[in-house]
């Protein structure tokens, strides 16, 4: 009886069981609709995930996020938006070949004029400029009415020392800009590029003149490793004549004396004055003495010194354009250490968002 009414009681559960899960999911059509919504949820997240990942600086797990998102949601409308994070990744790794191929691969996908692709290719002036690539950013901005890459060409000519093309190139952005903010942004470009292109450099007249004296014209030119170097040699040059002078015989034994008897082989020798005075068991001759002559040891130091002298005259007067340029270079180094290029890149980027 009891396992009659047991029976009984698994079927009334099962009926209900299936008839609660009928009124649940009525259609094929209500399982797609909660099924997209659990998928959406999940793709949501994966967004935020990586978003929150890439702007905390993890941007090597977050490209792990991004490659996810690509290989889950193929064709997505987020595709080129994943490819800008992934660049953007590899920027900040500094891996800029990578970065570049990206941005390259949003140009490829976008229509040209579209914001992903003004985006990618200012990117990618950016990752030359910071390679020093500046000939290639000027010849891909050549005849250019985009005020951005306006910006971009000023710099890669202002790094170049070419102020004359900078400036064009500044004013040009800034008439495109036509915006009072880009005009303040702009201005002290103007007083930078001025003050270069006064700034005082070496002249050829003062660097001879201060090589007259060893070293003086590396110093004029602050190489002071250089100076250094001449001074010191200088210095041993002259220490080395004025304290290697040379000894020698004068006079001589005739040849009909005997000389086993005459010279000691070893000590017993007697000097005063450069003239032999005795020696036990030796007869040596007054007529033999020694003294020392200083010119023969002069020469080669004196012309090793005229040597380094000229050469150290010529070096300075050689090295005043290369000391010149590495002048305003430093100077320009302060100047774009200043003023980033950063404040000009507030343009539009495509947003990996689900909207």
């Amino acid at each position: 009886m009891k396992n009659k009414l047991y029976s009984r009681y698994c079927i009334i559960v099962a009926t209900l069981s299936i008839s609660w899960a009928q009124q649940q999911y009525i259609s094929p059509e209500d399982i797609k609709t909660e099924w997209g919504n659990y998928t959406t949820f999940q793709k949501q997240e994966l967004v935020n995930f990586a978003t929150f990942l890439y702007d905390e600086g993890f941007y090597e797990r977050a490209l792990l996020s991004y490659f996810q998102f690509l290989y889950k949601y193929p064709k997505d409308e987020l595709e080129v938006a994943a490819y800008f994070q992934i660049a953007k990744c590899y920027e900040s790794l500094e891996n800029w070949g990578l970065a570049q191929n990206y941005y390259n691969r949003i140009l490829e996908e976008s229509p040209p004029g579209t914001l992903a692709a003004n985006t990618a290719q200012y990117q990618l002036y950016y990752i030359m400029l910071t390679k020093e690539e500046y000939g290639t950013i000027i010849d891909s901005t050549k005849n250019t009415e985009d005020p951005y890459e306006l910006v971009f060409r000023a710099y890669a000519h202002f790094e170049l020392l070419e102020w004359k093309e900078s400036r064009q190139a500044f004013k040009a952005a800034e008439a495109l800009f036509d915006h009072a903010h880009y005009s303040k942004q702009i201005r002290p470009w103007y007083k930078a590029i001025t003050t270069a292109e006064n700034a005082p450099l070496k002249e050829k007249t003062p660097a001879l003149l201060s090589s007259l004296a060893p070293g003086g014209g590396f110093i004029y030119l602050k190489q002071t490793e250089n100076a250094i170097g001449a001074m010191g040699a200088s210095f041993l040059l002259y220490a080395a004549m004025l304290t290697m002078p040379s000894i020698v015989q004068k006079g001589g034994l005739s040849v009909m004396d005997n000389r086993q008897g005459m010279v000691p082989v070893s000590g017993g020798l007697v000097t005063k004055n450069g003239l032999f005075q005795s020696s036990v068991g030796y007869q040596i001759p007054n007529k033999i003495s020694l003294e020392s002559k200083r010119g023969a040891v002069f020469i080669p130091p004196v012309m090793i010194a005229i040597g380094l002298y000229a050469g150290s005259m010529w070096k300075a007067i050689h090295d005043i354009d290369e000391s010149n340029r590495k002048l305003v270079r430093r100077f320009a180094g302060r100047v774009t250490a200043k003023l980033l290029i950063e404040r000009f890149m507030d343009y539009n980027t495509p947003d990996f968002i689900i909207k």
